[in-house]
């Protein structure tokens, strides 16, 4: 029976994950019916085997994951997703599912679009002034990173294998980071009129005019809803630059998944 469950939330779960890479990579939405099903079916299969700590993670991921999306740093399909997964099988084989399907999401979707971006900048023409402070950044952090690779390696906190293993994706978003305003200017940035804007849009922040950021306050929400667009209204703003069309992230929490199901003990692999 525990097997049955078992394979029963796996099931749910590779296929809900699946699924949404496939709308995230065709339309870059993740749909509610979608991710709604995997969080029933894991709250469901949560009060049926009285899982009661797994029910209180899938809770603290929903809220931790609506904060960081209210941030504007997340995708809501995102954090129902992630909620999801946090329902279904937050453990596997002894391992922090969700943290390994993290883990290596970020480090795969790190190293992928890293690539395909940098080299689509380096061919539209590096503005180095504009990316200054990014390049700034990005050297002050790999130093950081690689006197705590050294230091760690030396210790023997873990071995060196795993620190080049770390070091390649973390590399490459050094090299996103140094240029990442020059990359979202040209790539994502839109300006778009208050009677075109879609529902929870993620704001351009760092390109907003004074008078719009007066307007919204100093406490900026990431997404621009009803009550900031009124705002604007009011302040007589017009258009409001925004991020569209932002890289899709459910092909690498899909990828994620299965290799948390392969590697069980990744953070073991890793770290011991």
């Amino acid at each position: 029976m525990v097997f049955e469950l078992l394979l029963l939330r796996q099931v749910f779960l590779l296929a809900g994950a699946g699924a949404a890479a496939y709308t995230d990579a065709r339309t870059g939405l993740i749909l509610d019916k979608i991710t709604y099903p995997m969080i029933a079916a894991g709250i469901l299969l949560n009060l049926f085997e009285q899982q009661w700590l797994w029910l209180g993670i899938g809770l603290a991921v929903f809220v931790l994951g609506y904060v960081i999306y209210y941030m504007g740093k997340f995708g809501g399909g995102d954090v129902k997703l992630f909620t999801g997964i946090a329902f279904l099988l937050p453990f596997y084989q002894n391992g922090f599912f969700l943290l390994n399907t993290l883990f290596a999401a970020c480090l795969l979707g790190i190293a992928f679009y890293s690539v395909y971006f940098v080299a689509k900048y380096v061919r539209k023409g590096i503005d180095w002034k504009e990316n200054r402070r990014g390049l700034l950044n990005a050297v002050i952090f790999g130093l950081g990173i690689a006197g705590y690779l050294a230091g760690m390696t030396a210790m023997e906190a873990f071995a060196w294998q795993t620190a080049v293993v770390l070091a390649f994706p973390l590399m490459l978003a050094l090299v996103f980071l140094a240029f990442e305003k020059g990359i979202r200017k040209s790539f994502f940035l839109k300006k778009v009129k208050l009677g075109k804007l879609e529902e929870d849009e993620v704001v351009a922040a760092e390109f907003l005019e004074a008078k719009a950021k007066k307007a919204l306050g100093m406490n900026l929400k990431g997404v621009l809803g009803d009550k900031e667009i009124e705002k604007l209204k009011k302040a007589g703003v017009k258009e409001v630059p925004v991020f569209r069309g932002m890289p899709p992230f459910g092909p690498f929490i899909f990828l994620g998944s299965v290799v948390a199901m392969l590697l069980p003990d990744l953070f073991g692999l890793l770290f011991v």
